[in-house]
């Protein structure tokens, strides 16, 4: 299993790497710009790690999911994104940007898991 664990580290650099290179191009392309960019990255993150998890438990689906999935989805740029909102006045968007990735992302993931 450690030399499984090993492969956890670059793989989830390269998910950070992915994570970055979508966000930035739905920024640019998304209505909303960072913050839907964010959520729709979170949300297939959720959704591959639920069909990563719904093929078995065998170290290597275990790196994969926690290494490069983890890597790809991002919990700190997501509140930091609902704490902007929260913080100019938009309560209603940090709800929103809390409760809807939050919903779809647990969907994604047991929808995805029982298709795995």
């Amino acid at each position: 299993m450690s030399g499984w664990l090993l492969l956890a580290i670059p793989l989830g650099g390269v998910g950070a790497v992915l994570r970055v290179v979508l966000t930035e191009a739905g920024e640019r392309r998304l209505p909303g710009g960072a913050p839907t960019a964010t959520a729709l990255v979170n949300v297939a993150g959720a959704a591959l790690l639920g069909l990563v998890a719904g093929w078995g438990d065998d170290p290597a689906l275990l790196v994969l999911g926690g290494g490069l999935l983890g890597g790809m989805t991002t919990f700190s740029t997501w509140m930091v994104e609902v704490d902007a909102a929260a913080q100019s006045g938009r309560a209603r968007a940090a709800l929103l940007l809390v409760i809807l990735p939050l919903t779809l992302g647990a969907l994604a993931y047991a929808s995805a898991r029982a298709l795995g």
